[in-house]
């Protein structure tokens, strides 16, 4: 049975140096590429994201720097991060409609993720499915009976998206290239848990 390819990009642990320095390898390995000519986000955008971020850490790590300058700094990873989340999914959705997704992923400079064997998931994780669908997976705790998840095309306001007793649930009919963020808390014998951490994904 066919499974779906991961790719990932191995950035949370590194320094903001080395994030740059890699965030510019995957740049140029996809520009580089056959396999991607119509990226969510155009090259010479993802580019200037890049030397933001660069000239953010120079200024950062001068002498004399203010802590606006670092508190920048962070605001322009942020986005470096962000932009990347987006590219891994395109990546992701054409290597899975590729005769080899692994190379695919490989050829874009990211790795290919490994999953241990294993289904579950320890958090929340959001996978575009193609044509307009997500799916959404969630772990299942101790009494947790049932999950609401709740939805927000801007970050900040949120809507109740449906309630469902299973862990991974599809939802469908949103438009290509557009960014939904989903959260969701479980229910219990005792009530209403603890509402998650956001999470987004390019839909595609």
């Amino acid at each position: 049975m066919n499974t779906r390819k991961k790719a990932a990009l191995r950035l949370s642990n590194l320094t903001p140096e080395a994030k740059k320095t890699k965030a510019q390898s995957i740049k140029d390995s996809m520009q580089a590429s056959v396999n991607f000519n119509n990226p969510p986000l155009p090259y010479v955008d993802v580019q200037t994201l890049i030397d933001n971020f660069g000239a953010s850490i120079t200024q950062a790590n001068s002498n004399g720097a203010a802590a606006e300058d670092t508190r920048n700094m962070h605001e322009q990873e942020k986005l470096l991060v962000s932009a990347f989340n987006m590219l891994r999914t395109y990546v992701e959705f054409t290597a899975n409609n590729s005769l080899d997704p692994e190379a695919v992923i490989l050829s874009a400079g990211m790795q290919v993720a490994t999953n241990g064997g294993s289904t579950t998931v320890a958090e929340l994780t959001l996978d575009a499915g193609g044509s307009g669908t997500v799916v959404i997976r969630v772990p299942r705790g101790p009494e947790e009976k049932a999950f609401v998840f709740e939805i927000s095309t801007d970050g900040v306001s949120y809507s109740r998206l449906r309630s469902s007793t299973l862990t991974k649930v599809t939802i469908s009919g949103y438009t290509a290239g557009s960014t939904i963020y989903i959260r969701y808390f479980a229910i219990t014998k005792n009530g209403d848990g603890v509402v998650s951490a956001a999470k987004s994904v390019m839909v595609v």
